[in-house]
């Protein structure tokens, strides 16, 4: 059976106690309806300052739950992610405090995008793919009580796992019974690490079909995703890769972010803040080492392919 639920009420936090909007069975399809991250409060055309004042306890604005019959703890749900529906614009901020460069970078500050068939080129030099998926998938955690959404668990949630797209297949164990099924903080696309605090946030439909595995315990959230892990233009045009090591890996990303900014700076003449987001949506980021202890190694893979003209600038 198809189902779909609207946007017209969200849920901001986790909560086992949540009464669901909507009961299905395994096997069943449902369409999430989905607001942006900000719950619908950043529109096209909002000035930085009027960002600055957005409600940040309504960060982020859910679909759901729905219970799922059947469902208990010691179960899983199979969720086959067919279809994402993006509504033709997007958005990316700073804000004072928060991403991997917070002591670089003041806000506030906004970039909207707009969304094509496929792409975006809101940003000035460069045309980047889309490729939608949701931030946040999740059932409701096992412990009593109500929780921010920003940390994820074994619950799923916040996960910011950008092969979450169309064609995969996430699974995850049942805390509560019913399960309590939500969906939202879509991101028309994203880069590994997500550095400057948001994806390319954007409304967002997602369809998905529902299955339950019963006595089949789950430590944690496991995806199946399709063998194409970049679109194929990455491949055929090679990457920038840029290199840091440091005891501390997060020191080293942020090095690593700060040489891939200073190239989009260079190369494009775009301001730090515009080459900061992009950083954010864009950039892969991968662990090369963690053996010669206790140096670990991180680099940061840049697509030449997504720079709408070949250029020879080198960092």
């Amino acid at each position: 059976m198809e189902h779909f639920l609207d946007r017209s009420v969200v849920v901001n936090r986790w909560n086992r106690d949540y009464p669901p909007r909507l009961a299905i069975q395994p096997g069943d399809t449902i369409t999430f309806e989905m607001r942006d991250s900000s719950d619908g409060q950043v529109q096209p055309g909002m000035s930085a300052e009027d960002f600055e004042q957005i409600d940040k306890t309504r960060i982020h604005a859910l679909t759901g739950p729905v219970y799922i019959e059947g469902a208990e703890p010691g179960d899983r749900l199979v969720l086959d992610i067919l279809e994402y529906q993006h509504e033709g614009w997007g958005w990316s901020g700073l804000v004072d405090g928060l991403g991997l460069l917070a002591e670089d970078f003041s806000g506030p500050y906004l970039h909207t995008w707009k969304l094509e068939d496929g792409v975006t080129k809101s940003m000035p030099g460069l045309t980047i793919p889309l490729r939608p998926f949701c931030g946040i998938i999740g059932v409701q955690p096992a412990e009593v009580g109500e929780f921010r959404t920003r940390p994820p668990g074994a619950f799923g949630g916040n996960l910011d796992v950008r092969h979450l797209v169309a064609g995969s297949r996430l699974h995850l164990p049942v805390q509560v019974p019913g399960a309590g099924l939500c969906a939202g903080d879509a991101h028309a696309a994203q880069g590994d690490g997500e550095v400057c605090l948001n994806g390319m946030e954007a409304p967002m439909t997602v369809r998905m079909k529902v299955n339950l595995l019963k006595d089949s315990p789950l430590p944690g959230p496991y995806l199946e995703c399709p063998g194409e892990l970049e679109p194929k233009e990455f491949a055929e045009h090679g990457y920038h890769v840029f290199i840091e090591s440091d005891e501390d890996p997060r020191e080293a990303s942020k090095r690593v972010v700060r040489r891939a900014i200073d190239y989009l700076v260079k190369r494009l003449g775009i301001s730090r803040q515009q080459a900061y987001i992009t950083c954010s949506v864009v950039i892969r980021l991968k662990i090369s080492q963690l053996v010669n202890a206790p140096t670990m190694t991180i680099s940061g893979y840049f697509p030449e392919a997504v720079f709408d003209e070949r250029s020879e600038v080198m960092p």
